[in-house]
């Protein structure tokens, strides 16, 4: 059955008929107001737990707000619920009755304000609860103190949780270790052994939470373990995924990869870098110049099949008989969403055809002649279906343009962090490229936090930020910065990431319907994807990454597996 197939299923009600075990791997170092947190890898836990059969959400460095919104993943209904383990790295306060995991943006809390700026463990207990066989939560902290008001203490206080959730405390390095031993199959009391942790309560120590591994689970590791080998494209990749199934499904297809990856590493990394920059692009210049530069490399299939749909077919002289024109188009069987495509492909244009709303009124008609005209075409105010995809090259075209231009400006306002420069970018692209990262500069000015300046702090800021906009404005400011190649590196990664989730939605095959269905969960969510049109424009773009970064998952502006399971959950929810 096609994904698609699927997701339009369970968007409609559909509820999972198999116990679902559930983790949520949260690590909160960097604090704005206390000592920062030396501790375990949370991504590692949260990769372990995932391949020991776990639905997992993780959070790096969270503040109250997503911290809230992560955790109520453990909410969501479950009819056959199976385990449940939480691990919460980070700054606790406490008073006589709770106590608070801390938000990383925690600012001198009182007892009023706790419950604000943090979560109550009593809470987060409760979700866990009616875990089969049963829910683990551990807690990971030391002993470096947070600023708080009076009525407050440091650390964990007296916990209580209800029946069936056992809790385990210590160090964040000694909770890694005891997660690790339970991934293990270890029982609680073996996991917690040793003076550095506590298990609360006792009598659980019997408790066995990793259920064991399905036969078929197997079979979805090695797809995962090749899903990211083929993202990574690297000669470690490969090999890590050989290390792991030297006779897995794709074994045959990784040997040959590193085989090309060994025969020339210098022409593979400019074959990837001239790939990356085509497909990342994505118009017929940009392939037929990685085709001139690499006629035999590794994509050029791709390259040519892409560059084949590109180019237009010559378009021929429409029939000289009005109901011909008219014929003609109806035949293309454009239907509403194919229309709308026009509609906002001629706006692109400047030829203000009217809302994009699926109906070829008078307007629409008007532009289209007025189209026709400036390309030295027939004018009958009727599409052929070469005209239909000159329009959308031309429409492609003008975006990447104005893209470009988009990036100049924040260079010459933005990129500096001056306030007065990112209020200037947002007047004249309030839903540019670097518009999420300008409000977030501002608002953090506007509460007495100052926009990063210096290369540390920008660097910094860039880091908890984790996107291609903050790792862009780095090497803005510091092209020759200490960090330079490390930013280099990263926005690399996450354009490869982009480009690879760009292809994974492209192989979804999602029909009109679908695209509509997914944009009302996301106006559902509150991201604001315009209207719902069954076409994905760069408002859909936008609330797809809104969308990605409140849930944890990898920030594209794609519809990829991992986004869709998320709308499956918000559905179950």
């Amino acid at each position: 059955m096609r994904i698609a197939a699927v997701l339009l299923a369970a968007l409609v009600g559909a509820a999972p008929a198999w116990a679902e075990n559930r983790a949520v791997i949260i690590g909160n170092a960097d604090y704005r107001s206390a000592p920062d947190l030396a501790g375990s890898d949370t991504m590692a836990l949260a990769k372990a737990l995932r391949e020991a059969g776990f639905t997992t959400q993780q959070g790096l460095d969270l503040e109250a707000r997503p911290l809230r919104r992560l955790l109520e993943s453990l909410a969501r209904a479950d009819a056959d619920p199976g385990a449940r383990i939480v691990a919460l790295n980070g700054r606790f306060l406490h008073d006589a009755e709770e106590t608070w995991f801390m938000g990383t943006d925690a600012d001198t809390p009182g007892p009023a304000a706790a419950g604000g700026q943090g979560v109550p463990l009593s809470l987060v207990m409760r979700l866990m609860a009616g875990g089969d066989p049963g829910a683990v939560l551990i807690l990971g902290t030391d002993a470096q103190q947070m600023p708080h008001r009076p009525g407050l203490e440091n650390g964990i206080g007296a916990l209580r949780p209800p029946a069936g959730v056992s809790v385990v405390t210590g160090p964040p390095e000694a909770g890694a270790r005891a997660l690790a031993r339970l991934l293990d199959g270890a029982t609680l009391a073996q996991a917690s052994a040793g003076r550095a942790l506590s298990l609360l309560p006792e009598a659980a120590g019997d408790l066995r939470p990793v259920p064991p591994r399905k036969a078929a689970d197997a079979l979805a590791d090695d797809r995962d373990a090749w899903a990211e080998a083929a993202v990574a494209d690297t000669a470690l990749a490969y090999r890590d995924y050989l290390a792991r199934f030297p006779q897995g499904i794709y074994a045959a297809d990784a040997r040959d990869r590193l085989a090309q990856i060994g025969r020339a590493p210098g022409v593979r990394h400019a074959d990837r870098a001239a790939w990356s920059l085509a497909a990342a692009t994505d118009t017929a210049a940009a392939y037929a110049t990685y085709l001139k530069q690499f006629p035999a490399g590794p994509h050029a299939g791709a390259a040519r099949k892409r560059l084949a749909e590109l180019r237009p077919v010559p378009p021929a002289r429409p029939a000289s008989q009005p109901a011909s024109a008219v014929a003609a188009e109806q035949a293309l069987s454009l239907g509403p969403a194919g229309r709308a495509a026009v509609q906002r492909h001629l706006s692109r244009l400047g030829l203000q055809p009217g809302a994009a709303d699926g109906v070829f009124g008078p307007r629409t008609r008007l532009a289209i002649s007025g189209w026709q005209r400036a390309n030295g075409l027939a004018v009958t105010g009727h599409l052929t279906g070469p005209q239909v995809r000159m329009i959308a090259e031309q429409a492609e075209g003008r975006a990447t343009e104005a893209a470009a231009q988009d990036r100049a400006f924040w260079r010459q306002s933005g990129a500096s962090g001056d306030a007065g420069g990112l209020r200037a970018y947002l007047d004249r692209y309030p839903q540019g490229i670097h518009a999420e990262a300008a409000r977030r500069q501002l608002a953090g000015a506007g509460t007495g936090q100052d926009a990063p300046h210096g290369d540390e702090a920008t660097w910094r800021w860039a880091r908890r930020q984790g996107s291609a906009a903050a790792y862009e404005t780095y090497l803005e400011r510091f092209p020759s910065g200490i960090h330079a190649p490390a930013a280099r590196e990263r926005l690399a990664t996450l354009r490869a990431g982009v480009e690879a989730a760009r292809r994974e939605e492209a192989g979804l095959d999602l029909t009109p319907a679908t695209r509509r269905l997914i944009e009302e969960r996301l106006r559902a969510a509150g991201m604001q994807p315009g209207p719902a049109e069954g076409e994905f424009t760069e408002e859909t773009r936008a609330a797809l990454r809104r969308y990605q970064a409140a849930r944890n998952l990898r920030v594209t502006g794609y519809v990829t597996r991992q986004t869709i399971s998320g709308l499956l959950a918000d559905v179950l929810h």
